[in-house]
């Protein structure tokens, strides 16, 4: 019988094998490498990407919170030239306000009427005088709620006397005027 020694075909089989193994395990190594690589490289990107962003809308922040200082500034600048002229208008009603309350009273006195005495208490109004008789004083009263700005108008006092210097009877009378605006300044603050 004719012997056949198969040891080297098992030993050549069993290196094939070993050698098929190694370059699967290789194989298999290099493609997870290969992964790793990939998916290291696609992450990193996306973290430059994001980084780059971020950085980005840093300096977008930045420039934004210096545009809100900015309208800071000048929204406080706004309030501080509004005040000015909040105060310009109150010192030009203060100025323009005795004038115009004179004018008011002058133009409502009939003609045998005349003034002794006003008086300015800031809300009320007291203007004393002589009047020839009670008709004279009634006109006056009806001449002073004409104007509207007087506010609500009261008489007080009126009666009889002889006038001391010439001996005339006329009618001495008080008139108070109760003033029912606001100020500008108390409009002003009382809007915002």
């Amino acid at each position: 019988m004719i012997r056949i020694n198969l040891l080297p075909v098992r030993a050549a089989k069993k290196k094939e094998s070993v050698r098929f193994q190694l370059t699967v395990a290789a194989l298999a190594t290099f493609l997870v490498f290969a992964a790793s690589v990939g998916v290291y490289l696609s992450v990193s990107s996306r973290a430059n990407s994001a980084a780059a962003e971020i950085e980005s809308g840093n300096q977008e922040l930045a420039a934004l919170q210096l545009k809100i200082g900015e309208l800071s500034k000048i929204k406080e600048q706004k309030r501080i030239v509004e005040e000015k002229l909040n105060i310009i208008k109150t010192l030009e009603n203060a100025r323009t306000g005795p004038t115009k309350l004179f004018r008011s009273i002058s133009d409502s006195v009939p003609e045998r009427a005349w003034l002794a005495s006003i008086k300015d208490d800031g809300a009320i109004i007291t203007l004393k005088g002589y009047a020839s008789d009670d008709e004279v004083v009634a006109d006056f009263m009806r001449g002073l709620q004409k104007h509207r700005e007087l506010g609500s108008v009261e008489l007080d006092v009126a009666q009889r006397t002889v006038e001391k210097e010439t001996d005339a009877d006329v009618v001495d009378f008080t008139i108070r005027l109760e003033k029912s605006f606001e100020r500008p300044a108390e409009q002003s603050r009382g809007g915002q």
